[in-house]
């Protein structure tokens, strides 16, 4: 019997979260097909949180407002695990569900990810959740990442006042029991937390954004999400007004006793949406 879940009705739950060390300089390896590791670097700073139930919220959290939130979905696709069924199936879905969300004139998805907790899924690509405080772009890295994409898809980047770039996690589990996506509130994150880490890639060097530890960060997540919710939230923002830039985002270990629970399997696709 499983003992000690999070229960949708339970307001906070305190569980380690990994920043990194200060200066911390190695990168990130993503450049060989051997399973990828669990965290961004060994130089972490584990520290323990309160991380509180966002489906609890007295005001529900949304993309616009704090750069994330909670959906249903009813997406119909075949296999998920077929890269061309996902890209023809699922990702009109995805830029139409984003569009309505957000308001924003054209989108479109340009990648998307399979995460699992064990390796034995038979994929050229194999990706552990990060259990380390990230974001997956810096200014730089997002600015080429757009100019690489739109040109692709025929687009002028320049007749477009603002983009962002949305992450969408779905799992495809029925039931999240087994590290969970924990989203951080940028408006409790200092300037001076944010490090820039490499990622080695097989055909590129890139560059993401890691955090250094602050007591004051604020923490959220939402228990046993199944495979009829989603997961949008924002990691980049061209508008440097908004101060709902991006959401920082970890993997975590939930805590509990013993018998281990269905490993988490789930799919990450990223967006761009632009404005007029």
């Amino acid at each position: 019997m499983l003992l000690d879940r999070p229960k949708q009705t339970q307001s906070s739950i305190k569980a380690e979260i990994n920043y990194i060390k200060s200066n911390t300089s190695t990168a990130f390896d993503l450049s060989t097909t051997v399973k990828s590791a669990t965290k961004l670097t060994e130089h972490v700073d584990t520290r323990l949180v309160e991380i509180m139930n966002a489906r609890l919220l007295s005001q529900t959290p949304s993309l616009n407002s704090d750069g994330f939130g909670l959906a249903k979905n009813g997406y119909v696709v075949s296999n998920y695990f077929d890269d061309n069924v996902v890209q023809t199936e699922l990702y009109p879905q995805i830029i139409k569900h984003l569009l309505n969300e957000t308001n924003a004139s054209q989108g479109l998805v340009f990648d998307h990810t399979i995460r699992s907790v064990e390796d034995n899924l038979t994929r050229k690509e194999k990706r552990s959740p990060i259990h380390t405080v990230h974001n997956d772009y810096v200014v730089s890295s997002a600015e080429n990442r757009l100019s690489i994409e739109l040109k692709k898809n025929g687009l002028n980047p320049h007749n477009y006042k603002k983009f962002q770039f949305i992450n969408t996690w779905i799992p495809l589990v029925d039931e999240v029991l087994d590290s969970p996506l924990a989203l951080g509130d940028i408006r409790t994150f200092q300037p001076e937390q944010s490090q820039k880490l490499q990622v080695a890639y097989p055909d590129r060097i890139g560059e993401i954004e890691a955090f250094t530890y602050n007591e004051n960060n604020r923490w959220y997540f939402y228990p046993r999400m199944t495979s009829q919710e989603q997961l949008n939230f924002k990691v980049f923002d061209s508008d440097i007004n908004n101060v709902i830039s991006r959401a920082p985002h970890s993997a975590f270990s939930l805590p509990m006793s013993h018998e281990k629970s269905l490993a988490r399997i789930s799919i990450e696709v990223r967006s761009i949406v632009l404005f007029d």
